[in-house]
């Protein structure tokens, strides 16, 4: 079972891993070709593009759960109809999403806090992300498909070969064509282009099963309401986002901004792959849920958990070690570099819980508890972590921004504790 586990975990959390690197690589070059203003846009912006990757996650992820399900129940005609509604739902989802984002992007940066040199060039960034969002949508959204068809690696792979094809078109770009951070938008799009081909071409290969366009209802509502938990785990650091830039600007200005933007590059990859341990495992929980295996479906749930523990101690540890040198590494000015030694430790603590908050999650959504995942999800992004971002500022300054991403993880450790109790008296009775 381990070697199961393993096996379908490896390539999903370095999938993810790649998936959260984009935005180091974008900002480590944003960082040396634009400096803290290019950095502070790009974070500020992030918002969008973040959107746009989320919509696809949930979409994928939410037609993948119900059809590993449906596989473990041997639905296979099940399988076939929700496999072309997913589709389906995908590129309609990413054609109406660009337009709609083409119509707010100016109001919505500025609400987001863009101004004067901050907003031309998020501007700049944004015009390109989404005009290639529907790219986006699909090359995000065709991953937890790869997964839930056994097809894992494959799914790894489209994702390591767009992140080497990233850094190529964004050194390219904004280094021997000077394009500045239009090349870090172009780099985005091009990468997730190649990622769509490639998965493209694997499911034309391996899928046996007729695939045409199809959108039945009932079907896509249950997608949507599958993927709702997904859509919020993937936006959830965004939405932290938006609110800490807000109190980096309010307590420390655009240097502030700039060096959260820093701390995001290092801390968004490791929730990507703390998630990934979730995800990873995701088809084989649907599948034994809809098989009706619970003894399976506990030792997957024991082994996930244990290495999400054991991940978020290393991954806490290495930031530890690496600290010093990042500021440099990504080119954050002097008055930046006051802000980020304090900044990067304390919220690294937050990695030895958030391995086990994204299991939660992912585990409830597989198991087919929409309801309680999609209230812990939005409880995270909308109420815990606004009101630490918030009252955690006014009592010790800067260092209460920092502090509310541990404060955070660890509430909702906590709350997920007491529920799940709650649920587990409830079936004892019954």
């Amino acid at each position: 079972m381990f070697r199961r586990i393993l096996k379908q975990a490896l390539p999903t959390m370095i999938a993810f891993t790649m998936s959260g690197m984009y935005s180091v690589v974008d900002g480590l070059f944003v960082g040396k070709a634009a400096g803290d203003i290019g950095l502070a846009a790009i974070n500020i912006a992030w918002p969008i593009p973040a959107v746009i990757t989320a919509l696809g996650v949930g979409i994928g992820t939410g037609g993948s759960v119900l059809y590993s399900n449906m596989m473990g129940k041997g639905d296979r005609e099940g399988c076939r109809r929700m496999f072309n509604t997913t589709a389906t739902l995908l590129v309609l989802a990413g054609i109406l999403l660009s337009l709609f984002l083409f119509l707010v992007r100016d109001p919505l940066l500025q609400i987001l806090g863009a101004e004067g040199e901050v907003l031309e060039e998020a501007q700049k960034y944004t015009g390109i992300i989404i005009a290639g969002g529907v790219l986006q949508v699909c090359g995000t959204g065709i991953t937890p498909i790869l997964r839930n068809m056994n097809l894992s690696f494959a799914a790894m792979i489209s994702m390591v070969t767009g992140f080497a094809v990233n850094i190529g078109v964004n050194y390219y770009l904004m280094f021997p064509m000077g394009m500045g951070i239009r090349g870090a938008a172009w780099g985005t799009v091009t990468a997730q282009l190649v990622v769509l081909v490639i998965s493209v071409a694997v499911l034309l290969k391996a899928y046996k099963e007729k695939a045409r366009p199809a959108l039945e209802g009932k079907l896509a509502a249950g997608i949507c309401r599958s993927g709702v938990t997904a859509f919020g785990v993937s936006l959830a650091p965004t939405v932290a986002l938006i609110f800490t830039n807000w109190q980096c600007l309010r307590y420390g200005g655009n240097a502030a901004v700039a060096c959260y933007a820093v701390i995001s590059y290092i801390v968004f990859p490791v929730q990507y792959l703390l998630t990934g341990i979730g995800d990873g495992v995701q088809p084989l929980l649907s599948y034994y849920n809809g098989a009706g295996k619970p003894a399976e479906l506990a030792q997957v749930r024991k082994t996930a958990r244990a290495g999400a523990g054991v991940l978020g101690v290393i991954a806490m540890a290495a930031v530890f070690i690496c600290t010093p040198y990042l500021a440099r590494w990504f080119g954050l000015s002097d008055e930046a570099v006051v802000f980020f030694e304090t900044g990067m430790r304390i919220s690294a603590l937050a990695f030895l819980v958030t391995g086990f908050v994204k299991f939660n999650l992912s585990y409830l959504n597989a198991v087919l508890k929409t309801k309680l995942a999609v209230i812990l999800t939005f409880a995270e992004s909308l109420i815990v972590s606004p009101a630490y971002l918030f009252l955690l500022p006014v009592a010790v300054g800067m260092s209460g921004i920092w502090i509310s991403l541990p404060a955070t993880a660890v509430t909702m450790l906590v709350i997920y504790g007491i529920l799940n109790r709650k649920e587990m008296s409830y079936e004892k009775k019954d």
